[in-house]
C-alpha cells in the first residue's frame, strides 16, 4: 500500500537525492531513491519518503523545468505526496530559478524559502553570499566544474540571473541579523516578503540552529511554502514534520565482497579521499587503484583494463578507478593538442568520462560480485543505470550524509558528491563495510 502521507524529494543528480532522502530514513521512515519517474511504482510498498534524480543539472532550463514539473505531478498523483523538499546544490550548480519556479507551479505553494547552506560540511550563507570553509563558492572546485562552474557567490544574483528584468524582482533574502532574531521574526519577514509578492526567498545560515528556526518560522507562516535546500535544511525538516515515528535501529550486516570504487569526479577533494585511501597501511595488500588517463577516455574501455580489474576484484579487496589525475593532464600541451585532434571540449571530456566509467561498471558486473562506491553525481547515476538498478532503498547510515543502499537485485550501493566529506571519507566508507561484514 502507499502511506496516507508521504515525503517527495526532487534532486537534479543522484548523490543530492540520496543524501538527502537519508536524513528522513534516520527519521524512522522506508526511503526510497527512483532513478526514473517511469518505473513501476505500485511494485513499492509502504514507503513514506520518495527521491527521484532528475539529472537535469547540466540540460537546458526549459526542459529542467518540464522535468521537475512533471515529477512534481507524478508524486502528487501516484504517490499521494504532502510534503514537497526541492534539493539543490549546496554550491548551487545547476538550473535551479527554473526548477524552483516549476516546482511551485506544480505544487500550488505561495513562494519558496531556499536555504543552502550545509553547515555539517562547511558550506554557509551569510549576507546572501555562499561559503565554502570560508572561502566564496566561485574561488573552489565548484567554480570549475566542466558542465556548470559558478561564477559569482550572491546567492540572489544567481538565482537572479536566469530571468527576465521584470521577474528578478520576485527574488528576496533573509540576512543574518534577522534568522538569528529566531523563529518570530523570520516569520514576520517572510509573511511580509510573500505578500508582497517574492517567490523565492534566500535565508542566510551558519548553524544548525539557524535551519531549525528557519523551518519553525515556515511552520508558523500562513502561507504553503516549498523549502529549498540541501541535506541540512532537510536534516532539520525532518524533525518537524516526522517528530512522533517511532525509529526501530536495527543491526545491518553487509556480505563480504570485494568493493569496487568508480570516480568521475576531478575535485581536489576525491583526489585526497582516493590518496588517503591508497596510502592506508590496512589495505596496502589488498587494493589495485587504477588512474584512468586521457588516451584511456578517448580510446573506449578495453577488453584487457576489464580483465585487469576483475582478476584483482576478488575476496575483500578494493579496486578504485578513477580521474584524479585529468584535471593536471588537460592542461599540458600534449593533451590540448590531443583534445583539440579529437574535437573534444571540456564539457564533452566530462560526459566521456561519464560513459567510460558506467560502461566499464557494466562489464565488470558479468564477471564480478561486488559493493559498488560510486563518487560524483552522473557518475553514480549512469553506473547505477548500467548495472541495472530502478530504485535504491535506504537500508543505513554509513555517516550522516552518506546512505547504504539496496537495488532491486540486492545489488549494494554506496554513493558520494565529489565535493562532499573529509579527507579520510572513503576510508570511513570501507571501514564500515568491513565492520559490518556478515563473517
Amino acid at each position: 500500500m502507499i502511506l496516507s502521507s508521504t515525503i517527495g524529494i526532487i534532486a537534479d543528480d543522484l548523490t543530492g537525492a540520496n543524501d538527502t532522502a537519508l536524513q528522513f530514513f534516520l527519521k524512522g521512515l522506508n526511503t526510497e531513491i527512483l532513478l526514473s519517474y517511469n518505473d513501476e511504482l505500485q511494485n513499492h510498498i509502504n514507503v513514506g519518503t520518495w527521491a527521484i534524480s532528475t539529472e537535469t543539472r547540466n540540460i537546458e532550463k526549459n526542459d529542467a523545468a518540464k522535468v521537475v514539473y512533471d515529477i512534481a505531478n507524478v508524486f502528487k498523483e501516484k504517490l499521494n505526496v504532502e510534503h514537497f523538499y526541492k534539493k539543490i546544490d549546496s554550491t548551487l550548480r545547476g538550473n535551479i530559478t527554473y526548477e524552483i519556479f516549476a516546482a511551485l507551479e506544480a505544487t500550488g505553494k505561495d513562494a519558496a524559502v531556499v536555504a543552502p547552506a550545509y553547515v555539517q560540511e562547511g558550506r554557509i550563507t551569510v549576507g546572501g553570499y555562499q561559503l565554502l570553509k570560508g572561502v566564496p563558492i566561485e574561488r573552489t572546485d565548484a567554480a570549475r566544474d566542466p558542465s556548470a562552474p559558478i561564477y559569482e557567490s550572491y546567492v540572489p544574483d544567481i538565482l537572479k540571473k536566469p530571468l527576465g528584468d521584470n521577474a528578478k524582482n520576485m527574488v528576496a533574502s533573509i540576512e543574518l541579523n534577522i534568522v538569528a532574531k529566531g523563529a518570530g521574526p523570520i516569520a514576520q519577514k517572510l509573511n511580509e516578503l510573500i505578500g508582497s509578492g517574492k517567490k523565492i526567498i534566500v535565508a542566510d545560515c551558519v548553524s544548525t540552529i539557524d535551519f531549525e528556526q528557519i523551518v519553525l518560522a515556515m511552520q508558523k507562516s500562513p502561507y504553503e511554502i516549498l523549502p529549498c535546500g540541501s541535506a541540512g535544511l532537510a536534516q532539520a525538516l525532518a524533525s518537524v514534520w516526522l517528530d512522533d515515528i517511532k525509529i526501530n535501529k536495527t543491526t545491518k550486516t553487509v556480505p563480504r565482497l570485494p568493493k569496487l570504487i568508480l570516480s568521475g569526479s576531478a575535485t581536489s577533494l576525491s583526489a585526497l579521499q582516493l590518496q588517503k585511501l591508497e596510502d592506508e597501511d590496512d589495505y596496502s595488500n589488498k587494493s589495485y587503484f587504477l588512474r584512468l588517463t586521457l588516451k584511456d577516455i578517448i580510446n573506449g574501455v578495453s577488453e584487457n583494463v576489464v580483465k585487469r580489474i576483475c582478476d584483482n576484484l576478488v575476496q575483500d579487496n578494493i579496486v578504485a578507478v578513477h580521474v584524479s589525475g585529468i584535471t593536471e593532464e588537460i592542461k599540458t600541451e600534449e593533451a590540448k593538442n590531443l583534445l583539440i585532434d579529437e574535437g573534444i571540449t571540456k564539457e564533452a571530456l566530462s560526459y566521456k568520462i561519464t560513459c567510460y566509467l558506467s560502461e566499464l561498471a557494466r562489464e565488470i558486473k558479468k564477471c564480478s560480485e561486488f559493493i559498488l562506491i560510486t563518487i560524483g553525481g552522473e557518475t553514480s547515476h549512469e553506473c547505477c543505470d548500467a548495472i541495472g538498478a530502478k530504485y535504491l532503498q535506504v537500508v543505513d547510515a554509513i555517516l550522516p550524509a552518506i546512505p547504504l543502499c539496496i537495488d532491486s537485485t540486492a545489488q549494494l550501493i554506496v554513493t558520494k558528491s565529489g565535493n562532499l566529506g573529509s579527507a579520510s571519507t572513503l576510508v570511513e566508507i570501507v571501514q564500515y563495510l568491513e565492520h559490518h561484514e556478515n563473517l
